[in-house]
């Protein structure tokens, strides 16, 4: 069960995600006219994936001004310790200025045949991984229908959450109502200079944004 949060939709912090299917887009921003705060990249999937255009996009984002981020695509029927080293041995030192890791966990990533009893431990277990190898607590990609399914331990809510929600209000899974959300998918129809996006919303003002990228250091 859902329940809906009023929100308010004066965002002044925003962002859009990009992989290979957005070609060389990256090329083409420019942060002092398309007003993006930040821009999230995919870096990898299961334990052998690597996005074609992440060394590019990686770098590019950081040069052209933006807060950047990379995101593992989870695989449930993938080892979650080699997931684990494949994101960060791929991505290499995430900075303090950088958002934390960020896993993708989408209906997609049930494989067939998967073992139900080893998805939420797997997951829990790379998560954890990231987060001792990183210092920083990393954020989870999720639906509502998708988390309340499968991602019913209390213990997620530890890990920050970006929720994909195309509706108009937003509906929030059952173990992060009490600790709400830290990004909102809000479309997958931003256009940029024609280039349609995934639209990214940040749950505050610019200086709550700074502190939070500060914040999700382990102390």
């Amino acid at each position: 069960m859902s329940t809906a949060e009023p929100v308010n939709n004066n965002f002044t912090v925003f962002g859009i995600d990009i992989s290979r299917y957005q070609g060389n887009e990256i090329s083409f921003l420019t942060k002092q006219t398309d007003k993006l705060t930040f821009v999230i990249c995919k870096a990898t999937e299961g334990i052998t994936y690597t996005d074609s255009n992440f060394s590019t996009n990686w770098q590019a984002i950081q040069t052209k001004g933006y807060v950047r981020g990379a995101y593992h695509f989870y695989h449930c029927n993938d080892d979650p310790a080699k997931q684990a080293a494949h994101y960060l041995q791929t991505v290499g030192p995430i900075l303090d200025t950088d958002f934390p890791p960020i896993v993708d966990f989408e209906g997609v990533s049930i494989d067939p045949g998967i073992n139900s009893e080893n998805i939420q431990p797997n997951l829990l277990q790379f998560l954890t991984l990231l987060q001792q190898k990183t210092g920083r607590k990393p954020i989870l990609y999720t639906t509502n229908n998708t988390a309340n399914k499968y991602l019913t331990n209390p213990e997620f809510a530890n890990f920050y959450l970006w929720i994909a929600d195309y509706s108009d209000s937003l509906a929030l899974p059952t173990i992060w109502r009490s600790t709400g959300w830290i990004l909102w998918q809000k479309s997958a129809s931003y256009k940029l200079q024609g280039q349609l996006n995934d639209f990214d919303v940040f749950n505050g003002h610019a200086n709550a944004f700074s502190e939070f990228i500060r914040s999700s250091k382990i102390k």
